[in-house]
């Protein structure tokens, strides 16, 4: 059984990540940004933005694509010390159109969350789409005709905004 202490500290997780899609979806760029440390880093495949003033940035371009994000099955671990935090989070991200809903992503974020100032932060977010079963290196984003359109944006921010991922 985890300790009282630890509940917590996974509560406060939680609204960090409710946090995150909410101010995503309700096109609130600034706070969502704020989410993120002074450095942190939203990775997807090769490419990185990084630091709060780019997030926001990145963040205004998707708030104009109106989207909705449906996260869940969070599984994070928090270190013995409490001041970081490692998980990941399956997200299906859906668009509106004139003849109904229709995915844009589904995959999974994984996370490295640090505690500043006694606020839960993610250091950093990375967006893992998912691929074909049995072609995993086979982008999805933009291969359906129907969706290509509302991703294209968010494709030319990270590739505006990105930079190399260094290990």
């Amino acid at each position: 059984m985890e300790d009282e202490n630890i509940i917590y500290e996974k509560l406060a997780i939680f609204d960090l990540l409710s946090k995150f899609t909410l101010t995503i979806d309700n096109h609130d760029a600034k706070a969502c940004a704020s989410l993120f440390t002074e450095n942190g880093r939203f990775e997807n495949g090769s490419l990185m933005i990084k630091g709060r003033q780019k997030l926001y940035e990145y963040l205004l371009v998707h708030s104009r694509l109106g989207t909705q994000h449906i996260t869940s099955s969070y599984l994070y671990v928090v270190s013995l010390d409490r001041a970081t935090a490692k998980g990941k989070a399956t997200t299906v991200v859906i668009a509106a159109n004139r003849t109904g809903y229709c995915v844009v992503m589904a995959g999974q974020y994984d996370d490295e969350l640090v505690k500043v100032n006694g606020e839960r932060l993610f250091l950093r977010r990375s967006a893992i789409a998912s691929g074909l079963p049995e072609d995993p290196e086979f982008s999805l984003l933009n291969a359906d005709h129907q969706t290509a359109h509302v991703i294209k944006p968010l494709l030319d921010a990270w590739q505006q905004l990105g930079e190399p991922i260094r290990h």
